[in-house]
């Protein structure tokens, strides 16, 4: 059976995240249902962008600070739940890449005249 929950948004307007209830049981057949969500979307992200200050904060604290921090996961909306960081059966995946941009060779002393 399909899902549907209606987010709200702050602009106002709705967002419907589809889903698809992979469960076993009996359900009335149809279009699915739609649900309305406990919290809007900004409310519902506020988990990821807190989760997503950390892991950059982390990688800010290290010993030679990367000029880029580039971080990847999943989210998934649940109306009961809000947000989930989507991940495989065993928990969630983050893809990181930090790069360093070369160091300035006359600040080495390399270029003395």
């Amino acid at each position: 059976m399909t899902t549907r929950t209606e987010f709200t948004l702050a602009s106002g307007g709705t967002l419907v995240v589809e889903s698809e209830d992979t469960g076993a049981g009996v359900a009335p057949a149809g279009r699915g249902s739609l649900e309305r969500a406990g919290a809007t979307v900004r409310d519902s992200l506020h988990t990821v962008v807190n989760t997503a200050s950390d892991v950059i904060e982390a990688f800010r604290a290290m010993p030679r600070r990367p000029d880029e921090i580039e971080v990847k996961f999943g989210v998934k909306l649940d109306g009961s739940v809000g947000v989930i960081l989507a991940g495989g059966s065993a928990g969630v995946h983050f893809d990181v890449m930090l790069r360093w941009s070369p160091e300035n060779p006359a600040a080495d002393g390399d270029d003395e005249e």
